[in-house]
């Protein structure tokens, strides 16, 4: 199963348009500005509490068929994925674990083999369905801003 890029696009600019109020409220910057058909990835800039700055890259091919693979980058956006770039509330893999990071499925190299992507947007055992970019923002932004340094 997968999204067409064009329905992947609809989605993603409908879905970033709801979670605008939420991101400019928390102080994360988003930018969209490349989006397209070619190009469905966008940067979100988290911070901790220590003000540290923490880009994410939302790859969003197929979505919202599949989560979207999250990786973290450096501040000039040409490394990702190193250890020294995530946040220290994330496994040591380095992965965000979430249903809603593509990475975190065993067939994606992450550490869920427990997990299928189909079901991405069901329930966690927790009882809530991350399933929207908007929910996305919201649970990355809570976790990081609580966190004080970076995996090392």
């Amino acid at each position: 199963m997968t999204a067409s890029p064009a329905l992947s696009l609809e989605t993603i600019r409908e879905e970033l348009a709801a979670a605008t109020s939420f991101a400019t409220a928390a102080g994360l910057a988003v930018d969209a500005a490349g989006l397209s058909e070619d190009n469905l990835r966008f940067i979100v800039t988290f911070m901790n509490a220590g003000g540290d700055r923490f880009p994410a890259e939302f790859d969003c091919r197929d979505y919202p068929a599949y989560p979207p693979t999250i990786e973290f980058l450096d501040e000039a956006h040409s490394a990702r994925g190193l250890r020294s770039l995530y946040p220290n509330v994330f496994h040591s893999t380095p992965c965000i674990c979430a249903r809603y990071n593509r990475k975190a499925y065993a067939e994606r190299g992450g550490p869920h083999g427990d997990w299928r992507l189909v079901d991405w947007q069901l329930p966690t055992s927790n009882g809530v369905a991350i399933d929207s970019i908007a929910m996305m923002l919201s649970d990355l932004h809570g976790k990081i801003a609580a966190s004080s340094g970076r995996l090392a």
